[in-house]
């Protein structure tokens, strides 16, 4: 080898060495200019689930790595299962059912269970209470699998809103603040998870890339798998699945556009899986026909207990609960 070509190619190393070293620093800058400038670490690729920072005294609740955020076990309001502390005993008891109801905040508040509490009664059934605030179809679906399912259930009833088109989220404590949470505009599944946690830059790229459309087509097919997957789950162990599906509780002429739309899409994916339903936006809507006040304190998306009522006596007459 010549002098001539050893000194070329230590230039070639050396010049190739400076671009990575000054693509680097840019990167570098770059990422140090938008963490100073950015007002939300997520902001164009996450919403922010405020619940948690607004209410400090919310301590319940603990990083999961595999779903985002879940409730602490055994913290006086959970169990080990993942479910309300009730006063079953884990071991069957002959001729009782045992109810597992997962779902969001509507099945931890739990009206429309104690309505059906009430038409049902507690002589032939168990009802287990799995609902966490804030929970979406991909997150109820993980948590049944990594706690839930420890019960045994003898049939498994989700509770449907059209806001649990989410996908799973983003989860971390911060100091001062508590617990932190972020829904992701598109599936994890979809983004590299570590860039996504930590950097300013790659979310800002993801944000001014991202297509809105097929970000929230992405996400309904992901709820849609997960259903499917319990669906196959609970029927390969021989455990009924019935879901709820939930409207808006307030007139259907004031829904905004995606919520109409996100009803049509659970409905089509419920219609075409083959699993079991109730669809009680009729009965919600007579009742606000009705004069009927059909909202829990607080907002249109919690049942009262009036409605709630109205939900058991249906489901009651039309067969829910098969004994």
């Amino acid at each position: 080898m010549t002098k001539t070509h050893t000194s070329n190619s230590k230039t070639i190393v050396i010049n190739l060495l400076l671009a990575i070293f000054g693509v680097t620093l840019a990167l570098l800058m770059m990422e140090g200019v938008l963490r100073l400038r950015q007002p939300s670490p997520f902001v164009k690729t996450a919403v922010e689930l405020s619940w948690t920072r607004d209410n400090p005294g919310y301590n319940i609740f603990t990083v999961d790595p595999d779903f985002g955020f879940r409730p602490i076990m055994g913290n006086g309001l959970y169990n080990q299962y993942g479910t309300k502390e009730n006063n079953y005993p884990l071991e069957k008891r002959p001729g009782v059912t045992r109810l597992l109801f997962i779902g969001d905040s509507v099945t931890h508040r739990a009206k429309i269970i104690d309505a059906l509490k009430d038409v049902y009664g507690e002589e032939k059934f168990e009802y287990w209470n799995a609902g966490v605030e804030s929970f979406n179809t991909v997150q109820e679906v993980n948590y049944y699998k990594k706690f839930n399912a420890a019960i045994k259930p003898d049939h498994v009833i989700l509770t449907f809103h059209i806001n649990d088109f989410e996908t799973t989220p983003i989860a971390f404590n911060h100091e001062g603040d508590g617990l932190i949470v972020y829904a992701p505009n598109q599936p994890m599944r979809d983004l590299n998870p570590w860039l996504f946690r930590r950097s300013y830059l790659y979310r800002f790229v993801i944000g001014l890339t991202g297509d809105g459309t097929e970000n929230r087509k992405a996400i309904v097919d992901e709820a849609e798998d997960s259903l499917k997957e319990l669906r196959d789950i609970l029927a390969g162990e021989g455990i009924p699945f019935t879901i709820l599906v939930l409207p808006v509780f307030i007139p259907y002429d004031d829904w905004q556009p995606h919520e109409k739309e996100a009803r049509d899409q659970i409905l089509q994916i419920l219609d075409t899986s083959g699993i079991r339903y109730f669809d009680l936006f009729q009965i919600s809507d007579k009742a606000i026909q009705d004069g009927v006040n059909v909202q829990e304190a607080g907002g249109h998306w919690h049942p009262s207990r009036d409605v709630s009522i109205l939900f058991a006596k249906y489901l009651f007459e039309n067969g829910l609960l098969q004994e």
